[in-house]
């Protein structure tokens, strides 16, 4: 299947000239994780919620600083008539959620992350009708280091622990138990977005509580489903009770493009 089923074709997107502030406000607004960078009526870049946290705040950057500036480019391109299964590996080994798709040279929109794996789980045929002799795959999906801070810290420094640590999500405490959690679309859509000085504001007050969590014995449709209903991208992993570890949204199409890598070698030309 090619990707014409699934692209999006209302790219949201900045003049060269808008700033954090402005990028962030637009992101809040339509509640998505990127905008594009226009220069000359071309799109030249990207900004991410990652770019965000990572570039911006974690470098304590003025929010009126332009978006051009921590924006990523050249742009990650797919064309149309490509499979899904294309897109997803093209992400996986890219570390991206978003492609621009083109037709004959030209944009014609994009495809994010949420719209691979909407298409995965809802394929009766698809890579993931071949895995179901997975065995609790959330085993082996599940990232085991909870990375945690207390309630009090300010959101820079939280920022800081993404980019060193390359994580999206921070588990916050409070009187050192486990109290809520904070990630890149939260420092986007709540700090920049409103123009709150980030090396002032503790992380208690912008956190998600309270924490959604999964079982480790649960199904990838499962977590799935948790993910969709609640509008989220992380998932706490629990078991007997005890928090274990953290499931990404990009770690669902992780396990279905490692397990199609050799499918997807054979079907490439050989040079």
């Amino acid at each position: 299947m090619s990707l014409k089923g699934l692209v999006q074709r209302d790219i949201k997107k900045v003049d060269s000239l808008a700033s954090l502030f402005d990028a962030a406000r637009l992101m809040r607004r339509h509640r998505i994780g990127s905008v594009f960078i226009e220069d000359n009526e071309k799109l030249s870049g990207i900004v991410t919620e990652t770019d965000f946290v990572r570039k911006a705040i974690a470098n304590n950057l003025p929010f009126d600083t332009t978006a051009c500036f921590v924006m990523n480019s050249p742009l990650i391109e797919i064309d149309i008539e490509k499979t899904i299964d294309d897109a997803n590996h093209l992400m996986y080994f890219n570390g991206v959620r978003h492609l621009v798709v083109t037709e004959r040279g030209q944009t014609v929109g994009l495809i994010s992350v949420r719209d691979l794996v909407r298409h995965f789980f809802e394929n009766p045929e698809g890579p993931l009708a071949r895995m179901r002799d997975v065995f609790e795959p959330l085993t082996v999906l599940t990232h085991r280091n909870l990375f945690t801070m207390p309630d009090t810290t300010p959101v820079t420094e939280a920022a800081k622990a993404m980019d060193t640590q390359k994580i999206g999500s921070i588990i916050i405490t409070s009187d050192g138990e486990p109290a809520g959690i904070i990630t890149e679309a939260d420092l986007v859509r709540k700090v920049v977005a409103y123009n709150t000085p980030p090396a002032t504001l503790p992380v208690g007050v912008i956190m998600n509580a309270p924490i959604i969590e999964i079982p480790l014995t649960a199904s990838l449709h499962e977590a799935n489903q948790m993910m969709a209903t609640q509008r989220v991208r992380h998932l706490v992993v629990t078991d007997g009770g005890k928090m274990i570890g953290i499931l990404s949204i990009r770690d669902l199409i992780g396990m279905i493009s490692i397990r199609d890598l050799p499918r997807f070698f054979s079907e490439q030309p050989q040079i």
